[in-house]
């Protein structure tokens, strides 16, 4: 195993142990019951947010995603900056087709709004699931070239400069 792929697999674990011990004040405490989402449609059913079908009666609730929606507080960040820009169309499909993924599996794994700015791109999520999914299919689309910090609140990528080859330059 080279040595950027053993402080790659590293800075995972580290990553990995550091949302063990993470509390999430938008996760529900208490008694679970039967709920609707009237935001979004999700149905909760001891403490799981599925996509099922509504039966008749249950009270309506904000699901823990809708909530961060509605609060913008987002579980974790996933942040791109350095030599994006001619790769944004990809990322931005990239992204999409996580989400998809994602949402049809855990109603509670989403993107929020994304931001762009001038030297950055920043892809706030509701959960870490999503976010850890996000970095994952990055890492496996742009293996080389890239350089990858976890914190707790937020993964950043930075695209490096492409380097010329020998042969190019001379």
């Amino acid at each position: 195993m080279s040595m950027p792929d053993r402080s790659r697999l590293l800075a995972y674990a580290r990553a990995r142990r550091a949302a063990l011990h993470w509390v999430d004040r938008y996760q529900p405490k208490g008694a679970m019951y039967p709920a609707v989402c009237r935001s979004c449609g999700a149905t909760e059913w001891q403490g799981h947010w599925r996509w099922d079908e509504v039966p008749p009666g249950l009270p309506p609730v904000l699901c823990p995603a809708c909530e961060r929606i509605r609060d913008g507080a987002a579980a974790h960040r996933v942040v791109l900056t350095g030599a994006l820009p001619p790769h944004w169309p990809a990322v931005r499909e990239l992204i999409a087709q996580v989400e998809r993924a994602e949402v049809q599996a855990d109603p509670l794994q989403r993107v929020l709004r994304i931001d762009i700015g001038d030297d950055r791109v920043e892809v706030p999520t509701t959960g870490l699931r999503i976010a850890r999914q996000l970095v994952a299919a990055i890492l496996r689309r742009w293996r080389h070239g890239l350089r990858v910090q976890f914190d707790e609140e937020r993964t950043t990528i930075e695209w490096l400069p492409q380097r010329a080859s020998p042969a190019a330059r001379g």
